[in-house]
């Protein structure tokens, strides 16, 4: 939904708003339009990487993510009066939700009370704030005008995509919390009911919420059949009507990664970092290619191999700092709101709608020329980032969630990542009553020493990559400079 941006900044001064000085506000800069795409990327993660350990969690987050959605719903201008046939779909979803809700609350058995996702508590978040931000602005909006009327279905399509993707990650965690039951049981000798349909680990007391969740991940399966696609084609892209956002992003997040980083950091907050910066290599590389493209940086054999595997590096340790994350660890919000505008920044030029732009296509937008210098940066502040977090995986007192790091620790030495006694490779890491209280146990060795070298990989990596952006002009002693009128651009000092 193609939101003015400068709607957010109304009660900002813009002189705020230069590359050298960073605005430290806790307000959301994006538009509602960027909002929702993320909410889609956040989901897409927590499906990519669920497991049984999250299912409570996820669970109890359910009801309230539907909630802040209808209400999102509603707020978007253009309804119908009386009953819009429209809100039929949500309005649906709701109520299945709302009587997940009222079956959680007071229940003593599984899951019981306890703490919600924080996953799915920050997409329930952004579906509020841009709630917020329609109802502030939305009488402003030409409703109907063609063009608003299909970014409006579009955003409508986006929002049910989101919830969509998250009914079935809930879904796949239920499976995955029966399947762990299952083997415990077997593990452990005792016999146990297998049901009879969805799969054999559809076991009680996951049974009837898998049920439920099925419910209402197919309630949002048939809004989006046959409109997915089409409702998205005609969504609004918004032009990038600010050449420095993605450099003064890039400024924030270093300053909210260093500062988090000088505390007793969460690892749920270093995965947070591992996983930007993963974005961040990515990100860059379709930039410096598309600015070679555009004959606005050399080409190089040497940069994009470089910045991909630091970025590689990246994802491989940010795999690992997820084992030692617990469902319900909570992201520090200065740090999550600056990641949300780096991708927010980074999206406004490499994307094309729903997909990734070409080469040609980002080399023609107007931020390209600072968006380059300004991610290169990124690229080399990433080696001294690093450093630091090898100084986290070092640490002795590192704790995380009995299962994932038993599996890990039983793959580490299968795969030859880490030693094992040479008498006994077949060593129980974790205990299984550790696995069956799901309790956070110390790291075990094999682990502690797999992260280890993850971590001195990724410094290596990012201390390469940082040094070859370096050679292209992005550091003290020299500068790219591009011509406004788009002409071949020229290298000189600084």
């Amino acid at each position: 939904m193609a939101t003015d941006p400068r709607l957010a900044y109304a009660d900002i001064d813009e002189e705020l708003f230069d590359v050298d000085q960073i605005p430290m506000t806790s307000r959301d800069m994006r538009s509602v339009g960027e909002m929702l795409f993320d909410v889609d990327y956040l989901a897409r993660q927590l499906l990519m990487d669920v497991d049984g350990d999250a299912a409570g969690t996820l669970l109890r987050s359910w009801p309230t993510m539907v909630a802040a959605a209808e209400d999102l719903w509603a707020s978007l201008p253009g309804r119908r009066p009386g009953v819009d046939e429209r809100d039929r779909p949500i309005t649906s979803l709701s109520a299945q939700a709302a009587t997940i809700e009222t079956s959680l609350s007071g229940r003593t058995a599984w899951p019981g009370q306890g703490p919600t996702s924080p996953r799915i508590d920050q997409m329930t978040q952004t579906f509020l704030n841009a709630a917020s931000l329609v109802r502030r602005y939305g009488a402003e909006i030409p409703h109907e005008q063609p063009h608003v009327h299909r970014d409006l279905e579009a955003a409508r399509t986006r929002i049910m995509h989101g919830l969509y993707i998250t009914a079935h990650a809930v879904n796949v965690a239920l499976h995955e919390h029966g399947r762990d039951r299952v083997n415990d049981a077997r593990g452990a000798g005792r016999r146990i009911h297998l049901a009879q349909h969805h799969s054999p680990y559809a076991i009680t007391p996951t049974g009837v919420w898998i049920d439920r969740m099925s419910a209402c991940e197919n309630t949002a399966r048939r809004y989006l059949t046959d409109r997915f696609t089409q409702a998205l084609a005609g969504e609004a892209m918004r032009p990038a009507d600010d050449p420095g956002r993605l450099a003064q992003a890039l400024a924030n997040w270093d300053i909210q990664t260093h500062r988090a980083l000088a505390r007793d950091l969460e690892p749920s907050n270093i995965l947070l970092i591992t996983r930007t910066q993963g974005l961040i290599a990515g990100a860059s590389m379709l930039l410096v290619d598309a600015a070679a493209t555009a004959g606005v940086l050399e080409r190089s054999e040497r940069l994009v191999p470089a910045i991909a595997e630091a970025g590689r590096s990246w994802s491989n340790l940010a795999s690992r700092w997820g084992d030692l994350a617990p469902p319900g660890a909570r992201l520090e919000e200065p740090l999550a709101r600056a990641a949300e505008e780096v991708r927010a920044a980074y999206r406004q030029i490499t994307h094309d709608k729903t997909t990734l732009a070409s080469p040609e296509v980002i080399a023609g937008r107007p931020g390209l020329p600072q968006a380059v210098p300004a991610t290169l940066r990124a690229i080399e502040a990433g080696a001294e980032l690093a450093i630091v977090l090898a100084e986290k995986a070092d640490a002795p007192d590192l704790i995380g969630p009995a299962r994932a790091l038993s599996r890990r620790a039983h793959n580490d030495v299968e795969a030859g990542l880490a030693t094992a006694p040479a008498l006994d490779r077949d060593v129980v890491w974790v205990s299984p009553a550790d696995i069956l209280a799901k309790r956070l146990v110390p790291v075990p060795a094999p682990v502690s020493e797999a992260m280890r070298a993850a971590s001195s990989a990724t410094s290596a990596a990012a201390i390469a990559a940082s040094a070859v952006a370096a050679l292209h002009g992005l550091g003290e002693e020299r500068r790219l400079s591009v011509r406004v009128d788009g002409a071949a651009p020229f290298w000189g000092p600084a």
